[in-house]
């Protein structure tokens, strides 16, 4: 999977049906892409999103009576193990060690946050 195959408007749409309990249909997709992202897009719009990610295989589209409803076929984990690891090999030729050392420059980490970092790697020896 190359995570770079989709747009960041198909992304968002993307992380609306990760985030969803159940499939949605197309109203509530748009409601939910303007509540979290802000984007005030036509159904029209969210349509032809949602037609290039089945035609890319990341969703399947079938219909219950009138409205069309949405499943994702990418599992939200593999798209961000994929988009991670693409970042690792092309900002740190590879070197995951050198991306969270970057990571940890950056971001301001909580003392929760040092702790199950701390956790996961005593969990490696």
């Amino acid at each position: 999977m190359d995570p770079n195959e989709i747009s960041v408007c198909e992304r968002m749409i993307m992380k609306v049906l990760w985030d969803a309990d159940e499939d949605l249909d197309l109203m509530t997709v748009t409601a939910k892409v303007k509540e979290e992202f802000g984007k005030d897009w036509k159904l029209q719009t969210v349509a032809t999103f949602m037609t290039r990610l089945q035609k890319k295989g990341y969703i399947n589209i079938y219909r219950i009576g009138r409205y069309s409803h949405y499943h994702p076929l990418v599992e939200k984990e593999d798209f961000k193990m994929s988009t991670v690891s693409e970042n690792i090999n092309f900002f740190d030729k590879g070197s995951i060690s050198a991306f969270v050392c970057g990571l940890f420059d950056k971001v301001q980490l909580t003392e929760e946050d040092k702790e199950k970092i701390r956790k996961k790697i005593d969990e490696l020896d």
